[in-house]
């Protein structure tokens, strides 16, 4: 398993996520600034501020191009909404 080192991290990350944990964590597409009902990979991503300041902290030291940092937004919004849709779709069969 690939775990990120925390000594490569900036200092002011901890300042990055006391900022970010101060408010409400929303569902990944509001933090995302996607619209789920929408197709994913055709929208314009656009994270909460915070959000992409604390993302692009870590994917500076992932070192990810942008491409990549908009593939892995679009890619876990892809997931999550993909299992949402699954878990509708047995609680509707459930409930039939």
């Amino acid at each position: 398993i690939y775990v990120l080192d925390p000594n490569l991290l900036k200092p002011d990350m901890k300042q990055l996520l006391n900022k970010m944990f101060a408010r409400e964590i929303l569902p990944i597409f509001e933090e995302c600034g996607i619209d789920r009902n929408k197709p994913i990979r055709e929208q314009e991503l656009r994270p909460k501020s915070d959000r992409s300041e604390l993302d692009n902290a870590i994917f500076d030291v992932l070192g990810l191009t942008p491409e990549e940092r908009r593939e892995f937004y679009w890619a876990v919004c892809d997931l999550v909404k993909n299992r949402l849709e699954k878990a509708e779709s047995l609680r509707s069969k459930k409930n039939a």
